[in-house]
């Protein structure tokens, strides 16, 4: 029986997705702005924006599961189709700090991390919300960087 899943996301890795999901015949349906969203070459894409209830409803009808292929979709949006992981991992995922904070109470490894005062310089500075693969981060090599005496 083909099993369907709905994702929040229609970019590469929805699209490694469906590619992985086909030989164990599991279909992707993908919800996305963009009319050329590059998963919808291997599933089926809803243009759509994701705060758009009536895609969103189209998205998970029918489905077996909703994902997201991407940390920075809408909470909202997840909450209302009940992907998974849940709306509140999203939520902590979103936030780098919030994230790291909850690693380390839970007792999972991470890179060092805290203010500059605390970790020290050269260090990567990361914008806390929308950065990934290298954006939203930068080198700083000493705290001149930052305009201090």
């Amino acid at each position: 029986m083909t099993a369907l899943v709905g994702c929040l996301g229609g970019g590469q890795l929805g699209r490694m997705l469906a590619l992985a999901g086909a030989p164990l015949d599991v279909r992707l349906r993908f919800l996305d702005p963009a009319e050329d969203a590059c998963a919808g070459d291997v599933g089926e894409l809803i243009v759509g924006a994701f705060d758009d209830p009536a895609r969103l409803d189209l998205l998970a009808d029918g489905a077996d599961a909703v994902t997201y292929e991407f940390e920075n979709v809408p909470v909202d949006a997840a909450r209302r189709v009940h992907a998974v992981p849940d709306a509140r991992a999203l939520e902590r995922g979103q936030d780098r700090l919030v994230e790291k904070e909850l690693f380390r109470r839970l007792g999972i490894a991470t890179a060092p991390f805290g203010s500059l005062d605390a970790v020290g310089v050269p260090a990567i500075v990361k914008s806390r919300r929308l950065g990934y693969d290298g954006k939203g981060q930068r080198l700083v090599a000493a705290a001149e960087s930052f305009g201090e005496d």
